[in-house]
């Protein structure tokens, strides 16, 4: 195992790969990186067990940097990179590793504006690492030191910014029933300031009371798939909810599970949010490579087009703001809307989502039933011990074998490699987060989407057994 280096963060198992000494020389690197300003640095984090040890050290190597920090605490992603923004931040640290398990932690980082880090910003940060030594750095002296500040109202400020851009007369007359399940997360807070707010009645699964956030140990899976979602189908039902929202632990993904109890698949949420946001203000969208052909026929329907990216939050959020574009995401249930917070905020995915269910008085399985509908799967292999696949040949292997056994398709080669016509899709790529290959595959049948997922397998084992 090595630790993963990439525009989703510094990321490795605690105690392995992330370790304190690690921690301290790409938070040293990071404040070299980072523009003076006012020399403070927005600090959050997610609830798994290990946030509050590392939120310890990169507190302590701020402070010894001469770098004031603002600790919000427990905080989803989105309401960090907001936070950072809001209070006129040099940059900002969320503690996070998102969907991983457990054992995984990361450092997200982001600059003065609430952005992630770019691929050229993390090549400077991987190159100041290798070659700076923090013991010879610029530790300061007693009188010199940073201090730390804690404040708890990034949570309450992050659901009002989002409000600000609702409708929320229209959607407090539905008084609809919400049921939430943040798995444990961050989102715990947010979730019933915000909803509450929009005049919702809210039920709660697997959430956490402010103050009880240490030693959690996520009581379903962390991604919000439909096969961690069935205990938040079942409560749907015995509660009578109009909807369900699922998030993973740091909060940027939003899932959505029907009136019925049915997990829809967080796929849809990109489209029901963006079928809102398209009612009120037309736009061309941007969304990665691996986003269900759902988005074009949204894009068809509104007369707009779409523009693919690479995967990596960061590379969407860069594509809308140099086009100057209104609405995007991922298919993995990252909404975003640059204007509300330029970044994956499942906050925003639920108010659009309510508000759609408001306007057209239909409910999410309706709505859902005038989508065309598609069969994607996503599966993944684990890669051999050794070598990074990055640092191989394999991604040109990968290109060069998909032109002989793909032939009649269009290949895309922006990331990993994408094989598409206007039926069917596959995709293969090594994954920022995991030491694993991602293999999406989308068409028409459940039969055809199989066959393309095997395809891709043995197009992958071959190359590995050639490696």
């Amino acid at each position: 195992m090595s630790l993963m280096v990439s525009v989703s963060g510094i990321r490795g198992i605690v105690g392995v790969d992330l370790t304190p000494p690690v921690i301290m020389n790409y938070v040293g690197a990071f404040s070299r990186l980072m523009k003076i300003g006012g020399r403070k640095v927005l600090l959050g984090r997610d609830t798994r067990e290990s946030g509050k040890m590392i939120e310890r050290i990169v507190e302590g190597t701020l402070c010894s940097l001469g770098w004031d920090t603002i600790n919000v605490g427990v905080a989803t992603t989105p309401g960090i990179l907001f936070a950072t923004r809001k209070m006129n931040c040099s940059g900002g640290i969320a503690i996070t590793a998102s969907h991983n398990p457990l054992q995984w932690n990361a450092l997200k980082l982001c600059n003065e504006e609430g952005l992630f880090f770019t691929e050229r910003n993390i090549t400077r940060l991987k190159k100041l690492v290798l070659k700076m030594s923090l013991e010879k750095q610029m530790w300061k002296p007693f009188d010199s030191l940073g201090s730390v500040i804690v404040d708890n109202s990034i949570n309450d400020l992050h659901a009002e910014e989002v409000i600000r851009h609702l409708n929320v007369d229209l959607i407090s007359e539905r008084r609809f029933r919400v049921a939430v399940d943040p798995g444990e997360g961050a989102a715990s807070i947010v979730d019933r300031l915000f909803l509450e707010r929009l005049g919702c009645s809210v039920v709660s699964l697997n959430s956490i009371q402010e103050g009880l956030t240490v030693g959690r140990k996520f009581p379903r899976g962390t991604e919000p798939v439909p096969e961690n979602l069935t205990q938040l189908s079942r409560f749907i039902s015995e509660q009578g909810a109009d909807i369900g929202f699922a998030q993973d632990p740091d909060g940027d993904r939003l899932s959505v599970v029907s009136e019925t109890g049915e997990a829809i698949g967080e796929e849809y949420s990109l489209v029901l949010a963006g079928e809102a946001f398209l009612r009120k203000k037309k736009t061309d969208l941007a969304c990665n490579l691996s986003t269900s052909m759902m988005i074009n026929d949204l894009a068809l329907r509104h007369g707009v087009k779409v523009r693919r990216t690479k995967i990596g939050e960061i590379h969407v959020t860069d594509a809308l703001l140099k086009h100057g574009l209104s609405f995007g995401g991922e298919g993995n249930g990252g909404v975003i809307v640059p204007e509300i917070n330029p970044c994956r905020d499942s906050v925003v995915g639920m108010g659009l989502i309510l508000e759609l269910l408001a306007y057209t008085g239909k409910t999410v399985t309706q709505l859902v039933q005038s989508i065309p509908r598609y069969e994607l799967r996503k599966e993944k292999l684990s890669l051999p011990q050794g070598p990074p696949v990055a640092e191989t040949n394999l991604l040109s292997r990968m290109v060069q074998r998909a032109r002989k056994e793909y032939r009649g398709y269009t290949i895309d080669t922006l990331d990993g490699i994408k094989v598409y016509n206007d039926r069917e899709w596959l995709h293969l790529r090594p994954s920022n987060t995991e030491p694993i290959i991602r293999i999406f595959a989308e068409s028409s049948t459940r039969i055809r989407t199989g066959e393309l997922i095997e395809s891709g397998k043995a197009f992958i084992h071959e190359l590995l057994r050639e490696n």
